[in-house]
């Protein structure tokens, strides 16, 4: 704002009738307009999302809604819970805590702290332009991913014809994973057409950072691959933690109920659902012997 001053609007949105021009979702929508008096946070929150981290802002709002605040303090927590800059009394950790895993604001209206969550741009690296790959690249395009589709064969690269949005590597696949800039926000799809080459890929992922990495396959399929990296000595918790066979239960069959499948469970690490911890135990049970040990 042009005055230097922040403002804090509240709109009650309790209509009770259909026929209304009210709206009548329930509750009150806040909307915070913020004179950033003081650039570092915001400095230093850029840098912790170029590199995939996320973070959140604490703003102590000193005021009364729908009036000129008398000030807005901002704090910055890193996804460690650490303050790196403004004052650290009377913040919630816990809020911080869940705002980091969902991605949601909330906002404590007893202490006028607006808990702000900042999430890096989100990468997806899809290994291999088949169908389903093909399927999964547009899916997640659409839902907010920056795909980068990868495979060894121009004729399949050129052939399907993705948009400007979605960008086409044609590279052997160690040799893109070996370039691809790995961080905290990056997902990882295996979906190549043989079961060497997802290995391939699964050796060459396992040593870098990411959120989420899942291959596409039948159980037998991801077993012997998993059984094979335990063997190849790779960390026992990357391993574990590796989503196979990818995507939600859902009974899907054709590319694009596929896609779907797995972008859901790409959006559900994206916001921390309450039904990961079901989906990793179930997965557990099923892993060798070796690999949940």
């Amino acid at each position: 704002r042009e005055s230097g001053l922040s403002l804090l609007l509240e709109t009650k949105m309790l209509g009770d009738g259909t026929a209304s021009t009210e709206m009548i979702c329930g509750g009150t929508h806040r909307v915070l307009i913020e004179a950033a008096v003081d650039p570092e946070p915001y400095r230093q929150a850029l840098t912790l999302l170029a590199q995939g981290k996320r973070a959140v802002f604490v703003k102590r709002l000193v005021g009364t809604p729908n009036e000129t605040l008398d000030a807005v303090e901002t704090s910055l927590i890193d996804a460690e819970g650490c303050v790196l800059c403004g004052p650290a009394g009377s913040i919630d950790m816990g809020r911080v805590a869940r705002a980091l895993q969902s991605g949601a604001a909330s906002f404590d209206a007893t202490c006028g702290l607006y808990y702000e969550p900042l999430l890096p741009e989100e990468k997806l690296l899809l290994l291999g332009s088949g169908h389903v790959g093909q399927a999964v690249a547009r899916t997640a395009a659409s839902a907010g991913f920056r795909v980068t589709v990868v495979d060894d064969r121009p004729e399949v690269i050129d052939a399907a014809h993705f948009d400007a949005t979605i960008q086409t590597v044609v590279a052997p696949y160690e040799q893109a994973i070996a370039e691809f800039a790995f961080d905290a926000a990056t997902y990882v799809v295996i979906v190549t057409r043989g079961h060497h080459l997802d290995l391939q890929c699964l050796r060459a992922i396992l040593t870098r950072n990411y959120r989420y990495a899942g291959i596409m396959g039948s159980r037998r399929k991801t077993r012997i691959l998993i059984e094979q990296a335990i063997a190849d000595g790779f960390d026992p918790e990357k391993i574990d933690a590796l989503c196979t066979p990818i995507g939600l239960d859902i009974g899907a069959e054709s590319p694009e109920e596929l896609a779907i499948a797995i972008v859901a469970e790409m959006i559900a690490f994206r916001r921390n659902a309450r039904i990961l911890p079901a989906l990793q135990h179930a997965r557990k049970v099923r892993r060798p012997a070796s690999a949940a040990d």
